[in-house]
């Protein structure tokens, strides 16, 4: 027999949590996840390494522990009958991503990738108004539209398609925002756009997929300036496929470091693995294409930033207090050059991600173009 046990005060534990983080800063994203159950988008998931069903209309504690704890919960693999991979996301990263949406009532909000359903959700619950999201895989689609039924979500609409090419039907929309890391901006979301509407989405950026705000200016340009860290489950489809801006070696690993070679006074120590260290990283993959996150062979003593030269298959992992050369010459000279960018960065003042805007460009294949970033560019160089 399931007890079924009481999910308010998680959800508002949860709540407390990530005010305390700084991921919640206004009272609306803190109602509507206190609000919204997140419990109730789940029918199964792979937190243990295996496929494991849960009941949502009967959730016990060991659902509710899971449901409300600060963590992204894998809900489908390739393996299985969606298709690919989907995620519940964690929820300091889709409270971050609802404060940088900047939502207020009556807003049309069109999402590209639904995932669970519980984000739409939570968008509806702020705006008060019809939300639109589009879900590649149809069994996902199908599990979305029969969560939020279960959560009272009565004015979220769940699309099966390609996100690529949005949802017109419902437009304009005064916000597009995507929920997965995807290699630049479909051209079609702008035409689907309210004249001062935005698209809000994780854009791959030197091996991550932090969250670009991309606008179209009075003159006809369009451009992106990044408003928080994060990363993302990669994009199925056109989103992502025949990408140029991302490196193609994201997660590749590479040979282990030498420790002779250790370069320890390069870097600052006690920089922020969420703060600084990640202000550094995205001012290199400003000035690089060949910043990415990678890891070396056997080990997870060096996953993170990385320039990599993968046609000597040399790598110089960059952390906090030092460089981390693999052996050859090839790196000694990529380190060289980081070092160089590191004493820039430190120089302009240690500009933070938000610093930075770009332009975007055409980019990818010619048949399923994307807006991809360039001519990166700090705000007081504007």
């Amino acid at each position: 027999m399931t007890v079924t046990v009481d999910w308010v005060p998680m959800a508002r534990a949860l709540t407390t949590d990530l005010r305390a983080k700084g991921a919640i800063r206004s009272d609306a994203v803190a109602a509507a996840i206190e609000a919204v159950p997140r419990h109730a988008f789940l029918t199964g998931h792979y937190a243990t390494g295996q496929h494991t069903r849960v009941n949502p209309d009967q959730p016990d504690a060991e659902l509710l522990a899971l449901a409300y704890a600060d963590r992204g919960i894998m809900t489908h693999i390739p393996a299985d009958d969606a298709g690919g991979f989907s995620s519940a996301s964690q929820p300091s990263i889709v409270a971050k991503m609802l404060e940088a949406a900047e939502l207020r009532p009556g807003m049309r909000v069109l999402e590209i990738g639904a995932g669970t359903g519980w984000n739409a959700a939570l968008i509806a619950h702020i705006t008060k108004a019809d939300v639109h999201t589009v879900e590649v895989s149809s069994l996902v689609t199908i599990e979305a539209s029969a969560a939020l039924a279960r959560a009272d979500a009565s004015n979220v609409t769940v699309h099966a398609g390609d996100g690529y090419v949005g949802h017109p039907d419902g437009g304009p929309y005064d916000l597009i925002v995507v929920t997965c890391g995807i290699a630049g901006i479909a051209p079609e979301w702008l035409d689907q756009l309210a004249p001062d509407g935005a698209v809000l989405a994780p854009v791959a950026h030197g091996g991550l997929h932090p969250l670009l705000r991309v606008t179209r200016t009075a003159d006809g340009p369009v451009r992106g300036e990044l408003v928080v860290n994060a990363d993302f489950m990669n994009a199925s489809g056109p989103l992502y496929a025949g990408a140029t801006t991302s490196p193609a070696t994201r997660s590749r690993a590479f040979p282990v470091p030498d420790p002779a070679d250790a370069r320890p006074r390069a870097v600052l120590e006690g920089l922020d693995p969420r703060g600084d260290y990640v202000d550094l990283w995205m001012h290199l993959a400003a000035h690089d294409t060949r910043t990415t996150c990678a890891g070396a062979e056997g080990t997870t003593d060096y996953t993170g930033c990385a320039l990599v030269d993968a046609d000597a298959d040399a790598a110089v992992f960059v952390q906090p207090g030092g460089l981390h050369l693999t052996p050859g010459r090839a790196s000694q000279a990529l380190a060289d050059q980081v070092e160089r960018y590191v004493t820039e960065w430190i120089r302009t003042g240690r500009p933070e991600l938000t610093a930075w805007t770009c332009s975007l460009t055409q980019a990818g294949n010619a048949d399923i173009p994307l807006l991809a970033p360039a001519d990166w560019q700090l705000y007081q160089d504007n």
